[in-house]
């Protein structure tokens, strides 16, 4: 009887495992996105506010790494899409992008 309830402790903590919904790991960082812009016009703020990059591989457990693994996919997106630049705010997630 011990055993049996030793295994349904084990299975039961392994289902409570740290991941999220979309299968990523809520102990990484996972995704990069930019959550708000200053563009001129509307349609360039709507653009820049879809804009999400996963992480190669399992993410980033550390957030500096994460950070600055985003902030070179936004200088970079930034860089291509406008030929002069404006500002935008974005951060580091542990989900993937939808």
């Amino acid at each position: 009887m011990k055993a049996l309830f030793i295994l349904i402790t084990v299975f039961s903590l392994s289902a409570c495992g740290p991941t999220n919904n979309d299968g990523s790991s809520k102990l990484t960082y996972s995704s990069c996105k930019i959550i708000s812009s200053n563009a001129l016009f509307a349609s360039d703020r709507d653009k820049d506010l879809r804009q999400c990059w996963n992480a190669a591989g399992n993410g980033y457990e550390s957030k500096g790494d994460a950070l600055q693994w985003c902030e070179r996919e936004v200088n970079a997106y930034l860089s291509k899409e406008y030929l002069f630049g404006h500002t935008v705010t974005y951060s580091v997630e542990s989900t993937n992008c939808v």
